[in-house]
């Protein structure tokens, strides 16, 4: 399935069991995190959103997505929870294929599907406070910096993060 505003050659596909051993393998090439099996797993609910970028046959980047409550993120959950937000876990697009609008269009169907779902107030995510190519990727694409966490990250170094956020309503 490609999607809208991918560029030419990209194809965005949905991420399913068979082909969860290309979503692992990007994420040990693209993120210092080790994630676990239990996250793979997750990824095939239904509240989740995973797609992986192709550029050509060729599979070259990822983002994953899940469906959490609002200021879940902040940890600041009270009450009811029927509205919500969507946690974006990774986005990633190996170095030789960036700067081609991939990560654009991973992006731009995460937040698609986000739009979608009327509950989803808006789309929150933490970067590294020393990832400064993130961190201006995603300003340049409408979030903005909440606050730091300090010791966001218990194994790198630095372990802060800057919580980021695109609100969609």
């Amino acid at each position: 399935m490609t999607e809208p505003n991918s560029p030419a050659r990209v194809e965005l596909r949905a991420v399913d069991a068979s082909v969860m051993l290309k979503v692992r393998n990007l994420n040990t090439v693209l993120f210092p995190v080790r994630y676990t099996g239990a996250f793979y797993k997750c990824l095939l609910q239904d509240d989740q959103f995973a797609r992986l970028a192709y550029y050509g046959s060729v599979c070259v980047g990822t983002v994953t997505c899940r469906k959490q409550p609002l200021g879940f993120a902040e940890s600041n959950v009270v009450g009811q929870h029927s509205m919500c937000e969507m946690y974006m876990m990774t986005l990633g697009v190996l170095a030789p294929y960036r700067r081609l609008g991939i990560a654009r269009g991973l992006l731009e169907s995460a937040l698609a599907a986000a739009a979608q779902d009327p509950t989803i107030r808006r789309v929150v995510l933490h970067v590294q406070i020393d990832n400064d190519d993130a961190l201006r990727f995603y300003h340049k694409h409408g979030f903005a910096t909440l606050r730091m966490v300090e010791r966001y990250y218990k194994l790198l170094d630095p372990p802060h993060a800057y919580l980021l956020e695109y609100p969609l309503r």
